[in-house]
């Protein structure tokens, strides 16, 4: 029987709500929670996302005392496997995203490209030839 069931990558951004609009722009991602602290003492710390079964969360690069160098904007990469990389490489370029590594075929056989978020987290998109 298999252990692990899911994995879930935690990209660390500067601001929340700007972050959710860019991601749900470019990757067309779907908010489904936002942690929103009860009593508004706190801003927006956390968020969820979804598309086709896949989960990408964002985290609040916050300051001292709840820093860590992990939630450090800029620090995130995000890898994902799609079925039609030329057409999600068309939209991210349509939306005037810069890529900093055009689709190309890699070393390994797949193709892929890159592009950074706002807050500079590395994210890389690719096909699997087979």
């Amino acid at each position: 029987m298999n252990q692990f069931c899911l994995t879930i990558p935690v990209m660390p951004v500067r601001d929340i709500d700007a972050s959710c609009e860019w991601y749900a722009d470019i990757l067309e991602l779907r908010l489904r929670h936002k942690h929103e602290e009860e009593r508004g003492e706190e801003p927006t710390n956390y968020a969820v996302h979804e598309r086709d079964g896949v989960q990408i969360h964002l985290i609040l690069d916050e300051p001292q005392p709840f820093a860590d160098s992990w939630t450090a904007a800029g620090s995130g990469y995000l890898y994902l496997q799609v079925r039609d990389i030329e057409k999600l490489c068309q939209r991210v370029q349509a939306k005037d995203v810069r890529l900093t590594q055009p689709l190309a075929q890699s070393s390994w056989g797949a193709n892929g490209f890159e592009f950074r978020d706002p807050d500079g987290n590395l994210i890389r998109i690719e096909q699997n030839r087979s």
